[in-house]
């Protein structure tokens, strides 16, 4: 099966560099997009985007407030040899308050009833296909998984003790140690990635603009190219998220946001000022 999505997509990226759509035109790198800037953009291709129009899966700019993004605060700090003492107190912190956070707290919602009931590692953003119904019952399960391949230790495999992990110390020391660890070997050895394991991004449109934000794969080498001031990142395009769609958008059609407050989550997505996920 991986054999087959890798020719797949090696056939894909030949066909889209073969019609010269692989860079992005002038216009395209300020932002702004056409009817033909389309077919750069299409799911599941390569594509090299601009940090300066990128955002962080927490849905901040890399460029301008990346320091409100936990792990964007962390990357920097690393590079700037902050102490590991306060590295740690930073992330022990965020994750103390978010503890007590439900996930209408996280995206500024307090008296959306479809999210106040579920926790902020629960959340879901108003164009994901995924539910917060299931988000809530298989997000433990990847947490513990993904986790164990970054050395954390667990107690048990059991749903609760799982969850109780999330917000420990053990977990913010996990953290710290990934970003730094990637953060020394990426600066010693570089950067390189085959196309068969890209980081994934989304695509916002909003009438005739663009941004891009990432996705779940990837995520910490974003930081750190970011970091290090590289001025471009390559990526595998996940979905594209167009405004003029919000009502289709499968959790607004669900009723777990409103049209209006959908809008407001792209907006700011778009604009890159606020955190709206938690560390989790």
């Amino acid at each position: 099966m991986f054999k087959i999505k890798k020719i797949i997509l090696t056939l894909i990226d030949f066909s889209k560099k073969s019609l010269f759509l692989l860079n992005l035109n002038e216009n395209e790198l300020k932002g702004f997009i056409s009817k033909s800037s389309k077919l750069r953009f299409f799911p599941h291709t390569k594509i090299q985007v601009p940090f300066n129009l990128g955002r962080s899966i927490r849905g901040v700019s890399f460029k301008d407030n990346i320091m409100l993004d936990p792990n964007g605060k962390l990357c920097k700090n690393i590079s700037n040899d902050v102490a590991e003492n306060i590295l740690f107190d930073d992330i022990s912190t965020i994750l103390e308050k978010e503890k007590k956070h439900s996930a209408a707290d996280i995206v500024g919602l307090k008296n959306n009833i479809n999210l106040k009931n579920y926790p902020a590692w629960a959340i879901v953003m108003p164009w994901e296909k995924l539910s917060i119904e299931d988000k809530f019952e298989k997000y433990p399960e990847t947490f513990y998984k993904n986790r164990l391949t970054r050395g954390l230790v667990f107690e048990n495999q059991k749903r609760a003790s799982i969850i109780k992990m999330m917000y420990t110390s053990k977990f913010a020391e996990n953290r710290v140690n990934q970003m730094r660890e990637l953060y020394k070997r990426i600066k010693r050895n570089g950067y390189a990635e085959k196309d068969s394991n890209l980081p994934k991004i989304n695509i916002l449109i909003k009438d005739h603009e663009w941004r891009w934000f990432m996705g779940d794969g990837g995520n910490h080498r974003s930081y750190i190219l970011s970091c290090i001031n590289h001025d471009y990142f390559t990526a595998r395009i996940n979905s594209i998220i167009d405004k003029s769609q919000v009502n289709d958008w499968h959790n607004v059609r669900n009723g777990t946001y409103s049209k209006s407050d959908a809008e407001d989550i792209f907006d700011s997505y778009f604009d890159g000022k606020n955190v709206l996920r938690g560390m989790v």
